[in-house]
């Protein structure tokens, strides 16, 4: 019985040392070596996306009113940086931002257009930023308080 019992465990662990030594990367390697992860981002190795203010607050504008602000950037990461896509929450926001990779040190923006048009009272608004960045989803706010047109009669 006892024969069995060591026979049995020999073999699983044969199985088990097999399954390791096939030379792909397995969980204990990126463990061991976070350099080997495939997911973006693996923590030291990154571009970083650092803004001056992640917030901005036109103040009061009144119904209708465009305007627009820049928020500056540095990428105070170690590698290139390239934004995707930046997501708004509605039509009234526009955003223009660099398409191609910003270099390590390199400083760049990111522009958003508001138009305060049917809008009124206090709004606060949310913008992502995707790119390949640690972290990869950024999100920059913006305030207003939009006085409503007086009506004509």
């Amino acid at each position: 019985m006892k024969t069995h019992l060591f026979f049995i465990a020999f073999l699983i662990l044969v199985g088990l040392s097999a399954c390791n030594s096939d030379g792909n990367s397995n969980n204990a390697d990126l463990i061991n070596n976070p350099s080997t992860a495939t997911e973006p981002n693996a923590k030291g190795n990154e571009p970083i996306m650092t803004f001056d203010n992640e917030h901005f607050d036109f103040g009061q504008l009144s119904e209708g009113d465009n305007v627009e602000h820049v928020y500056e950037f540095t990428n105070t990461g170690n590698k290139p940086l390239l934004i995707s896509a930046v997501e708004v929450t509605c039509g009234c926001t526009v955003p223009k931002w660099p398409r191609e990779p910003i270099k390590p040190g390199e400083k760049s923006s990111i522009k958003l257009q508001f138009n305060s048009s049917n809008k009124s009272e206090q709004i606060n608004k949310e913008v992502t930023i995707v790119s390949n960045a640690n972290p990869v989803k950024k999100k920059l706010t913006f305030s207003a308080y939009v006085n409503k047109k007086a009506e004509v009669k």
